[in-house]
């Protein structure tokens, strides 16, 4: 799997031809020399090597992100701002927000590098998941310590990473239900993702699980034995018997879960959530 860059990024997003291309592609190559007209290249790069288009740090872009919407409200308020610097010819670009819109899709293919990169490590890596966690954390500075906006980002790169990945060891599926619907499967984590660093990025501590299922697994209603059946908490046998609840929960108890590719759901985890149970 080759890495793409942003211009076969955002083609990949939109049709053949489309004009958004265009325009967020020129919208960072206008946003490129304004940063080098007003000084401001070490934003970017400390050495000033690099464009906009080539940045593969989270943090970097979404401090960016946030400059860029302030210095277009400025503009479009008439005030002072780097957008003094954008060429007459250009400047339906900062007046329209294609310059934040540039820079926030700039984000989400700066996201998605971040889950291909930590896709080729699982790939190329025969280890055990707690040694891919330490390489995973490392890749994306999980571990780092920072101001709260770059903890809040790295946090959500860190999420989105381990549900890609474990979504691919469980082929997109609900490991109980055999739901494939994307949109409504969540990465579980067994033991939160408060509460240990070391467990983050483990996806032995991971089970892909529909919404409904990961909502009673994180409350701790649902849980899985030593065979990896479903076990119902005894608190929720008692309180529900409708026949909802008979029919998306009491009919899946003793089913075991459909494994997943590699990484296999820790018995060691799991006994610690079994213990929760309410």
């Amino acid at each position: 799997m080759a890495l793409t860059t942003f211009q076969d990024y955002v083609r990949s997003k939109y049709p053949e031809g489309s004009g958004t291309v265009y325009s967020y592609i020129k919208a960072l190559q206008i946003l490129d020399d304004i940063f080098r007209q007003a000084n401001l290249s070490d934003m970017i790069d400390k050495d000033n090597n690099l464009s906009l288009s080539q940045i593969k740090d989270p943090v970097r872009v979404a401090e960016i992100i946030r400059f860029v919407a302030q210095e277009e409200d400025k503009f479009r308020h008439g005030q002072s701002s780097i957008f003094d610097f954008v060429n007459p010819n250009q400047t339906s670009y900062p007046r329209n927000r294609f310059c934040t819109a540039a820079i926030r899709q700039l984000g989400k293919y700066v996201d998605s590098v971040c889950a291909q990169e930590a896709s080729l490590l699982m790939n190329d890596s025969e280890v055990s998941g707690e040694k891919l966690s330490i390489k995973l954390r490392k890749l994306l500075n999980i571990d780092v310590e920072g101001t709260e906006m770059e903890t809040q980002v790295r946090r959500r790169v860190g999420q989105e990473v381990f549900r890609s990945l474990l979504l691919d060891i469980y082929h997109s599926r609900c490991c109980l239900t055999g739901i494939d619907v994307p949109e409504v499967l969540r990465a579980s984590h067994i033991i939160p993702w408060s509460e240990s660093k070391t467990t983050r990025l483990n996806l032995e501590n991971g089970l892909c699980l529909s919404a409904t299922y990961d909502a009673a697994f994180d409350r701790h209603l649902i849980s899985f034995d030593e065979d990896y059946r479903l076990i119902l908490s005894p608190t929720v046998k008692e309180a529900y018997t409708s026949a909802s609840f008979n029919t998306y929960f009491r009919r899946y108890e003793g089913q075991r879960i459909e494994m997943p590719s590699k990484y296999l759901p820790s018995q060691k985890f799991l006994q610690k959530h079994r213990d929760s149970l309410v």
